[in-house]
């Protein structure tokens, strides 16, 4: 008899573990609160004169050099990637910093680029020191002997002599968007080379896309199992009876199943369960997400309104740059996505398509205001540490985690790979080619990540 799994989450790790385990030839029944799959990583429909336009909101582009396995999915399902142009454009009450070396403020900062370059150097040579040899390009090369994993960058920034002013005015306006907060004095600095190399302080970068939306990345995985994805079903309660599990909704639908992999936040996962053990509860109740201490990126604005930038600088911000970052005198900061700037799916639609949060303006043009709970975790000691003790709860009575709260940050791909970990430790074998020696590497590294030595294998 075929064994039935149910995933709670209908973002990419929980769609993703439900996807290899329908390959597997398991039965899947996956559940998700919202109206749509897609998580964080969600598509909008612009209203474009008679017509629309789709495009991302939120999750809009990637660091190819590290996402082996998301690249290697997206070609399995004929998705096409295309190169981005990323740059920042910053206001501040003093002038504005925007990568190009030209800006009165970008030459106030000098000296403390300077201090930037060294600490980058130090950091990553201890980290050299401490991981293992790195062979490829990866999010998941990690030591727990590291001590950059307990020294916040903000600290050890300090200690090279970079003011915080600097931080206020570089590093979190462009940043934000990255960790989706304001709020990232924790975040600890075994992580700046990389975070150097995927978005440079000083230079524009260049990321890989969708050729379209991601709606058609969810919509294609889910396709085979279409008749077994129940979206607006918020899951309250997940019960064992006997050998299986009984998953009810907030509509008191019921669902049984073998297992249960949970893809959805810490807190859902814990206010699910019937009777959690001490350590689901030490684990579960103490995982930290972004909203939790900063609200900043907890609702969003899309909208169209350009009056939101300054006039002197209003025609180049809509057309060369993605992320627009304004500090007002308080030093309270708004962020915005320019999604029609350079996005392939928006670019020539001719007006301006706009994500902003914590808006102190007021806004006209608007076509949606949404809610994001729980987008991410926090990344700090605190949350890694629950990411390393989360493989002791992995596959016991049943239940398997994956989703952000069990990676070591949010982005897309770690997201992905939890979701197929996740899968493979109940049975589903690796997805992808073998010969994507470096996919298949990063693979290797994620389940070292969420799993205990004697549950690893591929």
């Amino acid at each position: 008899m075929t064994e039935k799994i149910g995933v709670v989450g209908g973002g990419i790790a929980g769609v993703g573990a439900a996807w290899a385990l329908h390959r597997a030839g398991y039965e899947v029944e996956l559940f998700e609160k919202g109206s749509a799959l897609g998580g964080s990583a969600k598509t909008f429909r612009w209203t474009v004169g008679d017509g629309y336009a789709d495009s991302p909101v939120l999750v809009v582009a990637w660091p190819q050099m590290y996402y082996h396995n998301y690249e290697s999915l997206l070609d399995e399902l004929g998705v096409g990637i295309e190169t981005l142009p990323v740059s920042y454009f910053v206001q501040t009450p003093e002038g504005h910093f925007c990568q190009d070396g030209q800006t009165a403020v970008q030459q106030r900062f000098a000296p403390e680029f300077r201090r930037w370059k060294k600490l980058i150097a130090f950091v990553t040579k201890v980290n050299a020191f401490f991981m293992p040899k790195k062979t490829h390009n990866s999010l998941y090369h990690f030591s727990y002997f590291n001590p950059m994993n307990v020294i916040p960058i903000y600290w050890l920034a300090r200690l090279f002599g970079i003011s915080r002013a600097f931080w206020d005015t570089i590093f979190v306006p462009i940043h934000c968007a990255t960790f989706i907060t304001t709020s990232m004095r924790g975040v600890p600095a075994v992580i700046l080379p990389l975070l150097e190399s995927v978005v440079p302080l000083e230079e524009p970068t260049q990321m890989g896309t969708w050729r379209g939306a991601p709606r058609q990345v969810f919509d294609r995985m889910s396709a085979p199992f279409a008749d077994s994805v129940h979206t607006d079903h918020e899951i309250t309660a997940v019960r064992r009876r006997k050998n299986r599990f009984i998953i009810e909704d907030a509509k008191g639908r019921t669902y049984e199943v073998d297992k249960v992999v949970f893809a959805c936040d810490a807190t859902a996962v814990l206010n699910t369960l019937e009777s959690p053990s001490w350590l689901q509860r030490l684990l579960l109740g103490n995982s930290q997400y972004v909203d939790d201490v900063d609200p900043a990126f907890s609702r969003f604005v899309v909208h169209g309104d350009t009056g939101i930038f300054p006039e002197k600088h209003r025609q180049r911000i809509l057309s060369d740059f993605n992320t627009y970052s304004e500090i007002d005198e308080t030093g309270a900061l708004e962020c915005t996505f320019v999604i029609s700037a350079q996005n392939p799916s928006t670019k020539d639609a001719g007006v301006p398509m706009l994500v902003t949060f914590n808006s102190k303006k007021a806004i006209d043009q608007v076509q949606a205001r949404i809610d994001l709970p729980h987008p991410t975790h926090v990344v700090s000691l605190r949350n890694m540490i629950i990411m390393w003790m989360i493989r002791f709860l992995q596959g016991k009575g049943g239940m398997h985690y994956c989703g952000t709260f069990t990676t070591p940050e949010g982005g897309h791909d770690l997201s992905f790979m939890s979701g197929l970990v996740a899968a493979h430790s109940i049975g589903a074998p690796y997805p992808f080619s073998q010969d994507n020696v470096n996919a298949v590497e990063d693979f290797k590294q994620m389940q070292r990540l969420m799993l205990t030595r004697r549950d690893r294998s591929i």
